[in-house]
C-alpha cells in the first residue's frame, strides 16, 4: 500500500475540475494516516469526510460479521453535488479488525472515495448534465449481464474505474512491470480485483466490447497523469 501511503501530495490537481469545489485539500498518505485515528469511529469517520463534500452511509450488513472484510461501495449524487461513500456492516464500532484487514479497508476506502470524486468532476464539468456515452458492447442472453456490460461500457465509469485499476496495480508486487506487459497478461493473471472483474463480464471479449481497450487507454491516461503532478 505503500503507492498511497507516501503519496505527499494534493491529489485534487489530477482532476479537471473547473473550479475547485472545496477548500480541503486530498493528500493520500495524509488520509492514510489519520484513518487510523476513526477505527471503529463511526460518526468521527462521518465528520472527517465532510470537508470533501462527502458522506458515509452506513448499511446494515451482517455479511461484513460473517467474512471479517467490510465491502465499501459508492455513488455521486450530482443533485447535492455530493459523494457518497458506502460502508457495508452491522456495527463498525464494534468490528474486530487485524491490521491486515483495517489497512485493506483504508485502502478501499480512498480508492472508492478517489472514484467517487472522479464523477463529481466530470459532472462538474458538463454543468452536473448526464451524459449517456457508452461504448460499443455485445449483448448476451443473460439480460442481468447485458446491463452491467452496458455499465461498465459507459466512459465516465470506464475513466473513473481505470484509476481504480491503476490503484491496484500500482499497489501490489506487480507495481514495477510496465503497463502495456502488465494489461496484455491480463487475461490469464491480474492482481487487480476490478480488472478481473471487468474482464470477467465481458468474458475477455475485447474484440466485440471496445470498453476493455478504452479501459487500457485510460489507465496508461492516470500514469500519465500521475507522473506529471510527481515530476
Amino acid at each position: 500500500m505503500d503507492f498511497i501511503a507516501t503519496a505527499n501530495y494534493d491529489w485534487m490537481e489530477l482532476l479537471n475540475f473547473a473550479e475547485r469545489p472545496f477548500r480541503a485539500k486530498f493528500v493520500p498518505s495524509k488520509i492514510w494516516a489519520d484513518l487510523d485515528k476513526y477505527k471503529n469511529d463511526p460518526r468521527g469517520l462521518a465528520n472527517y469526510c465532510k470537508k470533501w463534500r462527502t458522506k458515509i452511509k452506513w448499511i446494515d450488513d451482517r455479511r461484513s460479521t460473517q467474512m471479517s472484510r467490510i465491502p465499501i461501495a459508492g455513488e455521486y449524487d450530482y443533485d447535492a453535488r455530493q459523494c457518497i461513500v458506502e460502508i457495508y456492516t452491522k456495527n463498525f464500532s464494534e468490528h474486530k479488525f487485524t491490521d491486515k484487514l483495517w489497512e485493506r479497508f483504508k485502502y478501499r476506502f480512498i480508492q472508492t472515495l478517489m472514484h467517487e470524486l472522479i464523477h463529481f468532476m466530470q459532472y462538474d464539468k458538463r454543468g452536473d448534465k448526464i451524459a449517456y456515452r457508452v461504448a460499443p458492447f455485445k449483448r448476451v442472453r443473460s439480460q442481468k449481464k447485458t446491463e452491467e456490460r452496458k455499465y461498465l461500457s459507459d466512459l465516465d465509469e470506464i475513466q473513473a474505474y481505470a484509476h481504480c485499476v491503476y490503484l491496484d496495480i500500482k499497489t501490489s508486487r506487480m507495481k514495477n512491470m510496465p503497463l502495456n506487459d502488465f494489461l496484455q497478461q491480463a487475461k490469464t493473471y491480474s492482481p487487480s480485483y476490478t480488472l478481473t472483474y471487468i474482464l470477467k463480464t465481458f468474458d475477455y471479449d475485447y474484440r466485440n466490447n471496445h470498453a476493455i481497450s478504452k479501459l487500457a487507454w485510460h489507465v496508461q491516461k492516470w500514469d500519465r497523469k500521475y507522473a506529471e503532478l510527481i515530476s
